[in-house]
């Protein structure tokens, strides 16, 4: 078991609690044994009720570095999530069971608002999006795909030719030479 439970990263007082308490647990699971008292079920139980009061103390970092606190802490903690977690399962049950209620009223607009957000809860109704695609023929791509390479190859020509040599050939031509600084 290692000597120091100390926190290395400076989380929340309740990240810390949930890791010292999975620590706890772990070390547990693997053969630790640690003697609960009935001053450490007190201390976890004191830093339960005070776990979102925004008051930092040094004193409940250090608390939870005795292992029964850390894992009887962590017991508290999984035990009160899973309880939230069973709440809004209930919470769903009731407002699904309220919604079929209200959707055999008499009155259409409210039982298909109450359809509606039965479908919803459930999934059952997904955003459609257009896509429209348009087909073209063989010879239309070919010719569309010619002019993209030639635009693309046009635009990575650079004109070599010394300027001294593009003002030569420009005068015999007679034309006006198009300079380009390169």
């Amino acid at each position: 078991m290692p000597d120091n439970l100390q926190m290395q990263d400076k989380s929340d007082f309740i990240q810390k609690a949930k890791v010292a308490g999975n620590t706890a647990t772990l070390l547990s699971e693997l053969g630790a044994t640690f003697e609960m008292t009935a001053e450490d079920e007190a201390a976890a139980a004191s830093l339960f009720t005070q776990l979102h009061k925004k008051k930092e103390s040094p004193e409940k970092e250090t608390q939870l570095t005795n292992p029964a606190i850390a894992y009887k802490l962590g017991t508290y903690i999984n035990e009160y999530e899973r309880n939230i977690v069973q709440d809004k399962l209930q919470l769903r049950t009731v407002v699904t069971n309220r919604l079929l209620e209200i959707s055999e009223s008499d009155d259409d607009k409210v039982a298909l608002k109450a359809l509606e957000l039965l479908g919803k809860a459930s999934d059952l109704f997904t955003e459609r999006s257009e896509i429209t695609i348009t087909h073209k023929n063989s010879d239309e791509l070919r010719d569309a795909i010619k002019d993209r390479i030639r635009t693309l190859m046009q635009m990575n020509t650079i004109d070599i030719t010394p300027k001294a040599e593009r003002l030569a050939n420009g005068l015999d031509d007679g034309k006006n030479p198009e300079i380009i600084d390169v």
